[in-house]
């Protein structure tokens, strides 16, 4: 009875050693006595040797997002830049992963020294001045091949597919940040000088012009004024010569009382002789 239990465990404990799954979100290697003999891409119940012959290996196939730490990069004309990154990428080849790093942590070590020094090769080809005018997102700095290398690199030395790489942050170092921004201001301040200087002298020709246009046209309003004024005063001239041509009598006494009527108000005092022409017209006598 002993032995038909024995040998119904050991049948049991060779089975179930055997048997083994790997998950939809997994990839796995199977180790004999610790080197890697065969990997396993696709999920599924698989057969193995017992432990300690076969050993299966799982690694998460999912993609992993990678904080690349700030690096200082140089670019070519020798100007200091504070760059970071971060990579997206997955275990591609299981079996070329075990061998070269056998965990996400020391993978993620070695990547990051790879993305940093490729990136700091890619920005070492352009200058300082070119980089800042770069329009739209930081990540147009980048070498447009730059992540196949990072990954063809990646896949050859580590097993792991590189599916981006992008420029979270691009500064300057802080021993240099504020030299720097000192003189981008006394260039963007030299640039509004010139402007100002151009401004104000477009305003002083403007403004001599709208002088010049001004003058003449008071000069000709002037002149038009003058003109009409001497048509009317010809025409008063002749009217008033016709009014004394028909009764010079009343025309003088008429004249008389517009004198005496822009002479006098409410709080004039008038002495006068009475036997004056002035008296008489008060009167109502026309002399």
């Amino acid at each position: 009875m002993k032995r038909i239990l024995f040998g119904a465990a050991l049948v049991a404990w060779l089975v179930g050693g055997s048997l083994y799954t790997v998950d939809a979100r997994e990839v796995a290697v199977v180790t004999l006595f610790g080197k890697p003999m065969t990997k396993v891409m696709e999920p599924g119940l698989r057969i193995r040797a017992p432990w300690p012959i076969h050993q299966v290996v799982r690694f998460d196939s999912r993609s992993h997002l990678l904080s690349v730490k700030p690096a200082e990069v140089l670019t070519k004309d020798k100007k200091n830049l504070v760059v970071e990154a971060f990579v997206l990428w997955k275990v591609a080849d299981p079996e070329r992963f075990l061998e070269a790093v056998g965990s996400a942590d020391v993978a993620e070590t070695q990547l990051s020294d790879l993305v940093v020094s490729r990136i700091a090769a890619g920005l070492g080809r352009k200058n300082f001045q070119d980089l800042m005018s770069v329009e739209g997102q930081g990540n147009a700095m980048l070498p447009t091949e730059l992540v196949q290398e990072v990954s063809e690199v990646g896949l050859d030395r580590l097993g792991v597919e590189v599916l981006d790489v992008r420029l979270r942050h691009v500064g300057l170092p802080l021993q240099n940040e504020q030299s720097i921004y000192a003189r981008m201001r006394a260039e963007r301040s030299r640039i509004a000088n010139a402007y100002r200087s151009e401004g104000q002298e477009r305003a002083v020709v403007i403004r001599a012009e709208a002088d010049r246009q001004a003058a003449e046209i008071i000069a000709g309003a002037e002149k038009q004024a003058a003109e009409i004024r001497a048509v009317a005063e010809g025409n008063a001239a002749r009217i008033y010569a016709a009014a004394y041509a028909k009764d010079p009598e009343f025309y003088r006494f008429m004249r008389r009382l517009e004198a005496y009527e822009q002479m006098l108000d409410e709080d004039t005092t008038l002495v006068v002789q009475s036997d004056g022409a002035l008296f008489g017209a008060l009167q109502g006598e026309v002399r």
